[in-house]
């Protein structure tokens, strides 16, 4: 970590620890996951995120235990609202610690964490609750979950390094650094016992250096106090992450070649690269990458387009993935 970064996260965590700064943040945007802000802090931007604070989570604070019964497929990031704001925050903090004792700097820096008052939310409305609970195949768990974040009135605030810019908002990011970036981190993750599980480029922001991943809010870590179905289920996706992001570069070097219809159409356009078909269109670095992870790449885009269908209980492909991974 640079002497120059630190001291910017040293000064912003020290005014943090005595402003609030909430009132005059701008809004970024809301999702799934919770709001996202800017703030300015010692003349730097901030990025916030305030995450729903459940009842039963504020009943046991700092606790990374499931306390919802949740399925650990939940864990997919194909529209789930997490497992907890606790772990998420105890994610974030690992990771700052990883940067601050320079094991790997491809995280932003948490500067500060409080729990505030909820901002007021429009109740889920009851129609919309069920159909998600039934894309879940009807599982008490997520009920209980999305239940529990209906009720919310409490948010957990993250104040997180500002990176200006994500992966998916650079398209053309050199590839060769995007891969070697991409490989590096999850690298990194898998060798913590830690699978992210939603590192789409979107989660991974930049300035342009390097690339960092954010949003732990579906992270696995044996650092929790998991349950034993979490901790098998962890132990089966050790090549999530990797295999993942992987994928996820492929499907950003062809979908610029033409206006797929359909994402599975452009993964028959990939699963032909795998079987040798030539782009010639492409410069070297790009074709070289597709050539060496298409055959990854089918396997993933196969999963999760039968993850996003119609089963989110679909077995993990661990023996496949690992053999393709291990042949690269």
């Amino acid at each position: 970590m640079t002497s120059t970064r630190l001291a910017r996260h040293e000064r912003i965590a020290a005014e943090l620890s005595t402003l609030d700064v909430l009132a005059t943040a701008t809004p970024l945007g809301s999702g799934i996951g919770g709001t996202t802000w800017l703030a300015r802090v010692a003349g730097e931007p901030v990025f916030v995120k305030r995450i729903a604070l459940t009842d039963v989570e504020l009943r046991h604070e700092g606790s990374t235990a499931d306390h919802y019964g949740l399925p650990p497929w939940y864990h997919y990031g194909v529209g789930s609202a997490g497992g907890g704001a606790w772990r998420e925050l105890a994610a974030h903090r690992d990771a700052s610690e990883w940067v601050r004792t320079g094991a790997c700097e491809n995280f932003p820096l948490l500067h500060h964490w409080c729990v505030r008052p909820g901002l007021p939310r429009a109740p889920l409305p009851p129609a919309e609750l069920e159909r998600d609970v039934a894309f879940w195949h009807d599982d008490p768990g997520v009920r209980r979950r999305l239940e529990a974040l209906d009720a919310s009135s409490t948010d957990l605030v993250l104040f997180l390094e500002h990176l200006p810019r994500t992966l998916a908002e650079w398209p053309d990011a050199p590839v060769r650094f995007v891969d070697d970036e991409l490989r590096r981190l999850t690298d990194f993750l898998a060798g913590q016992d830690v699978q992210h599980f939603d590192a789409h480029f979107a989660n991974i922001v930049t300035d342009g250096g390097r690339l960092c991943l954010t949003d732990f809010g579906l992270t696995l870590s044996s650092r929790f106090e998991l349950s034993d179905a979490e901790a098998e289920f962890l132990a089966e996706h050790t090549t999530h992450d990797r295999a993942y992001v992987l994928a996820h570069l492929v499907n950003r070097i062809v979908r610029p070649l033409r206006a797929w219809p359909h994402p599975r159409v452009r993964n028959d356009f990939v699963r032909d690269c795998a079987a040798g078909r030539d782009v010639p269109e492409l410069p070297p670095d790009a074709a070289a990458l597709l050539r060496r992870y298409a055959p990854l790449a089918t396997v993933v885009n196969d999963f999760y387009f039968a993850l996003h269908g119609d089963n989110r209980k679909t077995p993990y492909p661990a023996d496949e993935i690992a053999r393709l991974l291990g042949a690269l």
